[in-house]
């Protein structure tokens, strides 16, 4: 989608690293409150998002990452990463599925997933997609149970802040029957 107002979606480039990141922190400030530490959230997010985004743009990130952005005129406002190949077992691992806050419910992060999923290369086409989600994150939980992600199994992550959280795996057997999904709502 283009023109006034709409959406543009693209493969986020090594420029982008900031704007990934600052989009990252903001979603993560907004859906993990009470779930994350506080002083993660309002502190240490941000030194350590941005290394993270950087190395990932900057370093050598391989040509199995996938990260998909869409924008509008005020910025990046959804992205996507995919890990392609990631994991023999579990597929390629959809690493980051993030809109910013004020524009959540809206139907962008179901769209720029599909998007990132479209473009996993082809040496990983047909292989299944996963992710983890924090077993708290209701909301996350619900919309991938609505696009069809099967619950596989429980684990506990250490996390960012520290902690060591349950999480629930989901899994798409089929990525091109997800990426339908996504587009058909």
């Amino acid at each position: 989608m283009t023109g006034d107002g709409a959406l543009t979606f693209r493969a986020a480039g090594p420029a982008d690293w900031e704007a990934v990141a600052g989009l990252q922190i903001a979603s993560w400030r907004s859906a993990y409150r009470g779930m994350l530490r506080d002083d993660y959230l309002d502190a240490g997010i941000h030194a350590e998002r941005r290394t993270l985004w950087r190395s990932r743009f900057t370093g050598e990130p391989g040509p199995d990452q996938v990260v998909a952005v869409a924008e509008d005129g005020t910025g990046l406002v959804a992205l996507a990463c995919i890990l392609a190949g990631h994991d023999p077992i579990w597929g390629s691992l959809i690493d980051n599925l993030h809109v910013r806050p004020d524009r959540k419910r809206t139907g962008i992060g179901r769209l720029v997933l599909a998007d990132a999923a479209a473009r996993i290369p082809a040496v990983h086409a047909g292989t299944p997609l996963h992710l983890t989600v924090l077993d708290a994150n209701l909301p996350a939980r619900a919309a991938y149970e609505a696009w069809g992600g099967e619950f596989c199994e429980y684990l506990d992550a250490e996390l960012p802040d520290g902690q060591s959280l349950p999480v629930r795996r989901y899994r798409w057997a089929d990525p091109d029957a997800l990426i339908r999904s996504l587009l058909r709502r």
